[in-house]
């Protein structure tokens, strides 16, 4: 075969609970297993010869019966795709791994935690790389096993693309990549998605996590497909995320009351992600200005806006329209507060005057009783 198709996924954490969801986390947990499942359908759609799965399937090595069951009969109902893993540092392959305790389908093959290399002789591949056996590994800078230049050459690997072998979770350094021969290496660990990228012959990328569990993993998620030739490499993005998590600063300068407010982060959302506001996790940040003297509910408005969407949350971060340098010179607690803060921020560095300004803030707040607790 001139080329081979791949879809390349990593660290899907199935299993894992997004516990700040509250009552919300154990359908989220179902959904990445859906995710999963729609990977394979997807992956079955269109032809793909090998499914390349970078590691951290599961959450842990600690994981129920009923979810590791799923996952190999949804693998099993691909018998025509090659199927490939490699343990990543959340389940590793030792005495614990659901693919050590467990009977793996046919078509599922686990690169061993040396080294490893799993010929498919009727596809014109190989597929190198190696498993985490524990929860750390030191990375190195050269592949024991040399490439034949006869087969495309692909790698499966869970680790840190880095400058040097610090990291305690698999180092993959330029020089291991030059030198690896590799048409492509199919990498895992880091769940923010990298443009297909080529360090000396060979083309690398991670495809990120297909679902986000929190609101540092942003955005759009998903798999890449395509094909792999020997020195080329045509693969696209395809989002699979059953949800986005999403961060968005919402000014309500001049509004006041509670309805005003939803209404308005409502309608920023429905302008913005038109045909699928209501299915995404928002992390709503409120900005502008306010008048002296108001205390927002969030509670009120988180509710009102928790009626349209899955789910929200909500942090105050407006200033009050207030003329500090006056308010500075009253003989007041709340002046003297303000005349020693606008002193640190008059002699801070740039780069903590922001913080400061946030602190002024909070603190004017606090005078009129209108901080929340988790807000400083």
């Amino acid at each position: 075969m001139s080329s081979v198709k791949i879809l390349h996924c990593a660290d899907l954490h199935i299993g894992a609970a997004e516990s700040s969801l509250g009552t919300l986390a154990d359908s989220r947990r179902a959904e990445t297993l859906i995710t999963f499942e729609n990977i394979v359908k997807l992956a079955k759609d269109s032809s793909v010869d090998i499914l390349l799965i970078a590691g951290d399937l599961f959450n842990s090595n600690n994981i129920e019966d009923s979810f590791v069951t799923r996952v190999f009969e949804c693998l099993s109902s691909i018998p025509d795709i090659k199927i490939v893993y490699a343990a990543g540092n959340h389940d590793p392959l030792n005495a614990d791994s659901p693919f050590t305790k467990h009977t793996l389908p046919s078509n599922l093959y686990v690169l061993k935690t040396s080294d490893d290399c799993i010929e498919f002789s009727e596809l014109n591949t190989r597929v190198y790389g190696k498993s985490f056996k524990e929860t750390y590994m030191a990375g190195s800078e050269s592949f024991s096993l040399s490439t034949d230049n006869s087969f495309i050459n692909l790698m499966c690997i869970h680790g840190d693309l880095r400058s040097d072998l610090g990291s305690d979770y698999n180092s993959i350094t330029s020089d291991f990549i030059k030198s690896s021969g590799m048409d492509y290496i199919a990498l895992g660990h880091v769940h923010k998605r990298t443009d297909i990228g080529k360090i000396g012959d060979s083309f690398i990328a991670y495809c990120g996590c297909p679902e986000g569990q929190g609101f540092d993993e942003l955005g759009e998620k998903g798999v890449y497909l395509g094909e792999v030739s020997m020195g080329d490499c045509k693969l696209d993005f395809v989002p699979v995320c059953k949800r986005m998590h999403l961060t968005e600063n919402v000014d309500i300068t001049d509004l006041a009351t509670s309805n005003e407010i939803a209404d308005k982060v409502l309608q920023f959302i429905k302008d913005k992600y038109p045909d699928s506001f209501a299915d995404n996790l928002y992390k709503i940040i409120l900005t502008g200005g306010i008048d002296d003297g108001i205390k927002l509910s969030l509670a009120e408005i988180t509710t009102r806006v928790a009626d349209s969407v899955y789910f929200v949350k909500l942090r105050d971060n407006t200033e009050f329209k207030i003329d500090y340098e006056s308010l500075s010179k009253e003989n007041t607690l709340k002046g003297i507060f303000v005349k020693k803060m606008l002193t640190k921020i008059e002699s801070a560095e740039s780069c903590e005057k922001a913080k400061l300004l946030y602190a002024l803030n909070i603190g004017i707040k606090a005078f009129s009783g209108g901080v929340n607790y988790d807000e400083t």
